[in-house]
């Protein structure tokens, strides 16, 4: 028998093995697995080590579940069992989770009858039960939704041109019952005013080829009531294969109360905005939510910026905002808010603007809770400015040192200021009860009856001349006064007159006082021209700005111009036309500046001849040192530039005739010299050598007569090259040092390169820097040279430390024939023309020279060249 149950068993399981679907069998009552295919496995979580185990013992989790139940009763009735989508708890992953199963359970008999096992067949269907149940749950979640959020649905068949639509849908439109409504029913529910809109619109969605989409507002009106209703449509039109709309469906919502709502939030909001007061709402951290147009003008805000990017940190100075943000803000009441002073800024001028400030407190309407504030400002500068002007007026008219009155339209005395009691002599104690009458004398009384009320009436001002009328000394006080009617605002009734008062005593006092000053004034300015006319230079004087207005009559004996035509920029008229730019130039720096004029021109005289001309003029400051006046004078001095003239052309011609004995003379001693130095008599070859060597020296002398003598005529000549600069000055030290036993000549030298120049010429000036050097310390041993680049030119500096040379001296040594005096001065030889020769070589390559020295401790002569640019 077992052996017949184990043959029945592995057919069983051969079976299991081919079923395509979850298969198992359990042997017995005991419900014993003796087959189950791998995708039943699978189905619970297991592997083969759950053959041949009780059912219990395989899937425990399975107790408590009615599928041992089911079991036992196939088992017992031998009917089959079947399932639909039943869900099973099972562990699988090590986690007990809910499955859903379509099964069956079938026995399996034996020859007698008797049921010997069952088979178990199982599909799983839980992604199919999930899915359904999410489906359900959405469109109950959508149902739900859209009853909460009062949203109809429709249904349009355009080809039937027939409507279904929900209870919702129907109120919307105002139908009643459930039955399908015509197109055209619902057509004649839609406002007039929207009814061509609404086809447009549906016309295009139920178009294939128009990809828009169907959303549209617009408003029903009930068919029984008239209601009037904002709804909101959207909807998707849905084509077949021949590009026909077949269903045309979507959603409609009540938007009255939005509409409604948004229609009073943009009437206020336009009333808000273009009120005049500034007006701004933010939350509760600062951040802005809304400003008007005005807070916008006064805070510096574009209008086209967003405010929500902006903060309070955006609109206080940082003192301010601490203050607001740990006082203010604490102190705003639920209630009453809080008013008071803030101090706001402009974010473009960044202006601290005061303001009046009223804050209150914004709450969500639902919950009540504050979720912002609110802030009306007004801009204080007005009022501010406005108290200021007032008050300024008020200090003004008390502490005037004019006569303010203000009294009735009936002349009533109101007011009267300090200086008006004084001046009349009318004191506190007796103003009260006075009139203007009381206080103008008879006459003034008079015009002012007759003249001054009836203009004020007519056009509100009086101003003119008046008499007062001392009140104890009983004195006429002439005066120019000025009346005003003050007018009522809202009726322009005149109420009160002001006046004001200027005492003329003293102006007629000053009058007399200046024709006499006058009249002394022109004495003396005749007695001036007078003088000026009867000294030999001319004379001039000119406005700040430049424009001769005076010229003494001694001009007209120089000039063929008359004075007349040389005022203002005449003069320039019979100026040598090479002078004109040169005069004029230093003449407009000197305007500019301030500095003293000094130039030497040529003007044509009444002859026809050009003459020379030193014209000098300084300047006559204020008190402040503002220039008010030029004065100067024009001196001929033709004849000292003839003798100049005839003085070059002396040296030229003598330095030029000394040039030949000087040169044979010195060919004749170095001669002679070597004569006696070949024959031993070695005392007068010496001699001989000194004598060559101041031959030397008279040759030195000689060069420099010639060379300032071609500087003065512009014939002295250069040989312009590119050279090494440092090469160049080694070069000069080195020969110089053979010479110099006594001085050792120390090189600093930092410059290494190239400069255009005439190579010899700017040697000659480092020789005579260092001879000068070397000849003006004789009691020192160390002379320095020094170069060094300073941005685009080379710097050469000698030192040396020696006598040096006073501060007031050191302008003049550039000068010819300059030599500077004093105790020991005069014991150095020299013509003093060396300094004049180098200034001008340096000038002439386009460099500047200058000396730097102290008495008694040396002096460091510099020269400034440009570099070579490559």
């Amino acid at each position: 028998m077992q052996s017949d149950n184990h043959v029945t068993q592995q057919s069983f399981q051969q079976l299991v093995e081919a079923s395509p679907m979850p298969t198992a069998i359990y042997w017995g009552q005991e419900m014993q697995i003796i087959a189950a295919n791998q995708a039943m496995l699978q189905t619970w979580g297991k592997d083969s080590s759950v053959l041949n185990k009780p059912l219990k013992d395989a899937l425990p989790e399975l107790e408590g579940q009615p599928f041992f139940d089911l079991l036992n009763t196939v088992f017992t009735t031998g009917q089959a069992y079947e399932a639909q989508e039943d869900p099973a708890d099972l562990i699988v992953d090590g986690k007990l989770q809910t499955f859903y199963f379509t099964f069956t359970y079938k026995a399996l008999k034996g020859t007698d009858g008797q049921t010997q096992a069952i088979i178990n067949t199982a599909t799983d269907v839980t992604e199919l039960v999930l899915a359904r149940q999410q489906v359900a749950e959405t469109q109950e979640r959508l149902v739900f939704a859209l009853d909460a959020a009062e949203v109809g649905t429709w249904d349009l068949d355009p080809i039937n041109n027939v409507v279904n639509w929900d209870a919702r849908c129907r109120e919307l439109f105002g139908f009643d019952g459930n039955s399908i409504i015509p197109y055209h029913d619902v057509l004649s529910c839609i406002h007039p005013d929207d009814a061509e809109l609404v086809r447009k619109a549906v016309t295009a969605a139920i178009n294939p080829y128009n990809s828009s989409s169907y959303d549209i507002r617009y408003r029903t009106v009930g068919r029984h009531n008239q209601q009037v209703r904002w709804v909101h449509c959207k909807g998707k039109a849905y084509f077949n294969n021949d590009n026909a709309a077949y269903r045309f469906a979507g959603t409609a919502q009540d938007i009255t109360t939005e509409v409604n709502a948004r229609q009073r939030e943009l009437q206020l909001l336009s009333l808000v905005n273009n009120n005049a007061d500034q007006m701004t709402v933010a939350d509760m951290d600062g951040h802005l939510l809304y400003m008007n147009q005005a807070a916008k003008k006064m805070l510096g805000v574009d209008a086209g910026t967003d405010v929500h990017t902006l903060s309070a940190n955006d609109f206080y100075m940082p003192d301010e905002l601490k203050r607001v943000q740990q006082q203010v803000i604490k102190e705003i009441s639920e209630h009453e808010g809080w008013q008071g002073i803030i101090n706001l800024m402009n974010r473009k001028t960044r202006e601290v603007i005061p303001c009046q400030v009223s804050f209150i407190l914004i709450k969500d309407l639902q919950t009540g809770n504050v979720i912002g504030r609110g802030a009306t400002i007004r801009d204080l500068r007005p009022e501010i400015k406005a108290k200021t002007e007032l008050q300024r007026l008020a200090t003004i008219v008390d502490s005037s040192e004019d006569f303010c009155n203000y009294c009735d339209i009936s002349g009533n005395t109101i007011y009267l200021n300090k200086a008006g009691s004084e001046l009349i002599g009318l004191n506190k104690e007796t103003l009260s009860g006075t009139t203007i009458f009381d206080y103008h004398s008879v006459a003034a009384n008079d015009k002012i009856k007759d003249e001054v009320l009836p203009q004020l009436l007519k056009t509100g001002r009086w101003s003119g001349q008046l008499e007062l009328l001392h009140q104890k000394t009983s004195e006429i006080i002439p005066i120019h006064k000025q009346f005003f009617v003050v007018r009522e605002d809202i009726t322009n009734e005149p109420i009160a007159i002001a006046g004001i008062a200027r005492d003329l005593r003293p102006e007629l006092n000053a009058r007399k006082a200046i024709d006499i000053k006058n009249t002394e004034l022109n004495k003396a300015v005749k007695e001036l021209e007078f003088l000026a006319d009867s000294v030999p230079a001319v004379v001039w004087s000119s406005t700040p700005d430049g424009l001769m207005d005076y010229i003494n009559q001694r001009w007209s004996e120089h000039s063929i111009q008359p004075v007349e035509a040389a005022l203002g920029t005449g003069w320039l008229k019979d100026v040598h036309p090479e002078d004109v730019q040169p005069a004029t130039a230093l003449w407009n720096a000197s305007i500019a500046t301030g500095e003293p004029y000094q130039v030497e021109i040529r003007r044509l005289d009444k002859y026809g001849h050009y003459r020379w001309w030193l014209v000098r003029a300084v300047p006559l400051r204020d008190e402040n040192g503002q220039v008010i006046k030029w004065y100067g004078s024009n001196t001929d001095i033709t004849e000292q530039k003839e003798l100049s003239q005839q003085k070059d052309n002396f040296l030229g011609v003598a330095s030029h005739e000394l040039k030949t004995p000087v040169t044979s003379l010195k060919a004749y001693t170095q001669v002679m010299e070597s004569m006696f130095r070949r024959s031993g008599d070695i005392k007068n070859a010496e001699m001989l050598a000194k004598m060559d060597k101041q031959i030397n020296r008279l040759n030195s002398l000689i060069g420099d007569l010639l060379d300032v003598t071609k500087i003065n005529t512009g014939r002295l000549q250069f040989n312009d090259t590119v050279f090494d600069f440092s090469q160049m000055v080694e070069e000069v030290v080195e020969d110089l040092q053979r010479t110099a036993s006594k001085h050792q000549m120390v090189m600093e030298l930092n410059f290494h390169g190239t400069v255009i120049g005439d190579r010899d010429r700017v040697g000659q000036v480092i020789i005579n820097l260092l001879t000068n050097a070397i000849k003006y310390s004789p009691e020192a041993n160390r002379i320095v040279v020094q170069t060094s680049l300073q941005g685009a030119e080379v710097q050469l500096c000698v030192q040396d430390f020696g006598i040096g040379i006073s501060a007031d001296k050191k302008d003049r040594v550039f000068e010819q024939f300059y030599r500077v005096s004093g105790t020991r001065e005069h014991t150095f030889p020299g013509l003093g023309l060396g300094l004049y020769i180098s200034a001008e070589i340096i000038k002439h390559m386009g460099g500047r020279m200058w000396v730097d020295s102290v008495e008694g401790e040396g002096s460091t002569f510099c020269f400034a060249v440009p570099v070579h640019q490559s």
